[in-house]
């Protein structure tokens, strides 16, 4: 009984962390300046103003090396390039591409820079007029392409390695708590109870067992008409079968009369 509440008490705990951790996933991001980031600062209205108006656009989620050939133009709304992301820029620019920056990029000389807090979802709600600076930038020159490697979007990783760490964290409590149930229903934690040997029987329980039989089948006064029969010279076996309704204290006297009655006749 003891484990059954331990038991019971580590599980409830395991779920109370796991709502928990679904309470903290469900709080509300910050705004980035993601090309699918909704919020203020986002870039989801530039994007969707650039499709509207029949540019080709999409979004790069591969490392700068992996990119589409037919990308002619990188959006990058975000500072997070490194000394090799920087190499690969300067020889996209080389080889006849176009680099948007709306952020400083240390050591990056881009096609042409933009101020980011001038383009974002809020900024473009208030002056929907600067969208058409980006737009005669970026038109006629080829596929357009928001960098969203840098936010974590990466189609060549598993679904595994972007979950957030409170979601594997979760996971994880979920086997435990799973593998926990397993083997407290196929694992045996405590000895066998060692049961003693049934005592060895003598004609006492049998006259018992006898007697609980015709208790139940309400058979007293006959059995001792029968003992009585038996032995026709037993004065008190005579006068138990005299009685109507013997009580179950006299049946078991005639059983135990017959018995030694019989011991003696062998």
């Amino acid at each position: 009984m003891r484990g059954r509440v331990i038991e019971s008490a580590v599980l409830a705990l395991l779920l109370l962390f796991l709502v928990l951790l679904a309470g903290a996933q469900l709080a509300t991001p910050p705004s980035s300046h993601s090309s699918f980031d909704t919020g203020p600062n986002g870039y989801r209205a530039l994007y969707g103003v650039l499709a509207r108006e029949n540019v080709p656009v999409t979004r790069l989620e591969t490392p700068l090396g992996l990119r589409d050939a037919r990308i002619r133009v990188l959006m990058l709304t975000s500072a997070a390039y490194d000394a090799n992301d920087v190499r690969a820029l300067e020889l996209f620019i080389r080889k006849g591409g176009t680099v948007i920056a709306f952020a400083r990029i240390a050591n990056l000389h881009a096609t042409r820079t933009f101020s980011g807090d001038g383009y974002t979802n809020l900024a473009l709600e208030k002056h929907p007029q600067h969208a058409l600076d980006v737009y005669d930038a970026v038109a006629g020159k080829g596929l357009v392409a928001f960098d969203e490697h840098p936010y974590g979007y990466d189609r060549t990783q598993s679904l595994w390695s972007v979950l957030p760490l409170a979601a594997k964290a979760a996971v994880w409590i979920a086997v435990f708590a799973v593998a926990l149930a397993l083997v407290d229903a196929n694992v045996r934690f405590a000895p066998p109870i060692v049961r003693d040997p049934p005592a060895e029987r003598d004609s006492s329980d049998y006259l018992r067992s006898m007697g609980a039989l015709l208790r139940r089948a309400q058979a007293g006064r006959t059995a001792i008409e029968r003992f009585a029969r038996a032995f026709p010279k037993s004065q008190e076996l005579a006068q138990l079968a005299a009685l109507t309704r013997p009580s179950d204290a006299q049946v078991f006297r005639a059983a135990a009369l017959y018995a030694e009655l019989r011991k003696e006749r062998a």
